[in-house]
């Protein structure tokens, strides 16, 4: 689209007109893919009015790489969002050069990671770089500095491509009610370039972008949803075609089911943990996204899960207190 085409889609508001037809496609989209009940249809619409939130305020205040913010307070539930995670992140410039500085605090690990293409965008999510805590160099005091750049560079070093446009940053908190995150800093190095104005061709086209991203997201993760159906209460690898699209983090094996539930029954899991040094298993909503874990006890990992003489875990999905251990409380979801 030409700048000047753009500019008249801003000026007789066809952009934004566009932007609506687009959340209304959503969230018809969640409604047709509802269960019959309306706690879920309600939250299936809260789920697209989350989504539409965050990728307004990514088209509308952090469309400047040169404004580093490397945000965690609102991060989005997509995707089945892990509760033991930290999320953050940040746009960057792929021309430019980072510098990533901070320690660990409490997180059992950090992983960074940068990342070109976006979830819901025809390409996907795709990782450019990846780096995790355990093969950082401290300095004496537990501290850790990462450069971010396309060139390869001495000690930490986390590489970017051309295309690449944003990190993501997730610590793991194995008690996260009682833990402090790692406190992290990202400088740009370099010349520092003033905030430029809103350019009205670049918002258009920003707004067209959040509502593309909006009902590609929203269908990709139906998509997820439709397919552990298939399989109720039978866990299973995630399709790699999923992952495909939306590459995460390299070292973690992702495993899911469905899970239906009537008034007084239980979906009981028996797991024999794997060896490795995280694990974790939660539950979630229709919609994937984690429940109000620092209210109601939804999810257990390799630390808080009671196991038996014999290293055996049984986890207990209801919602009522049973009285045995690893009890996850669905907080009002069948």
């Amino acid at each position: 689209m030409s700048d000047r085409e753009a500019l008249e889609r801003i000026a007789n508001g066809r952009a934004w007109e566009d932007f609506c037809d687009q959340l209304k496609e959503a969230g018809h989209k969640v409604l047709a893919a509802a269960p019959d009940d309306p706690f879920d249809r309600a939250e299936g619409i809260r789920y697209v009015s989350r989504l539409a939130r965050n990728f307004l305020r990514n088209a509308t205040e952090r469309t400047q790489p040169d404004r580093i913010a490397l945000g965690h307070a609102e991060s989005p539930k997509i995707g089945l969002d892990n509760p033991d995670y930290v999320y953050a992140g940040a746009r960057l410039d792929p021309s430019a050069t980072y510098r990533l500085t901070g320690e660990l605090a409490d997180a059992h690990m950090i992983g960074f990671g940068t990342y070109s293409g976006g979830l819901g965008t025809p390409g996907g999510l795709q990782r450019d770089g990846y780096l995790e805590s355990q093969a950082l160099s401290l300095d004496s005091g537990g501290h850790f500095e990462i450069t971010l750049s396309q060139q390869p560079q001495q000690g930490n070093w986390l590489p970017m491509g051309p295309m690449t446009n944003s990190l993501n940053v997730r610590q793991t908190l194995l008690r996260r009610s009682e833990q402090q995150q790692a406190p992290l800093q990202l400088q740009r190095l370099g010349e520092s370039k003033p905030p430029r104005p809103l350019d009205p061709a670049r918002f258009s086209g920003a707004l067209d972008r959040a509502g593309q991203v909006l009902v590609g997201t929203v269908s990709q993760f139906l998509a997820w949803t439709a397919s552990f159906q298939e399989h109720c209460h039978e866990i299973r690898p995630l399709d790699p075609k999923f992952l495909a699209v939306a590459q995460g983090d390299p070292n973690t094996s992702y495993n899911y089911t469905y899970w239906e539930l009537a008034e007084g029954e239980a979906f009981v899991i028996h797991l024999d943990p794997p060896d490795c040094e995280y694990w974790n298993l939660q539950i979630g909503n229709h919609w994937l996204e984690s429940l109000d874990f620092m209210s109601f006890k939804t999810h257990v990992n390799h630390e808080t899960a009671v196991a038996d003489s014999n290293g055996h875990v049984q986890v207990v999905v209801a919602g009522r207190d049973p009285g045995v251990p690893n009890w996850l409380d669905t907080a009002g979801h069948s």
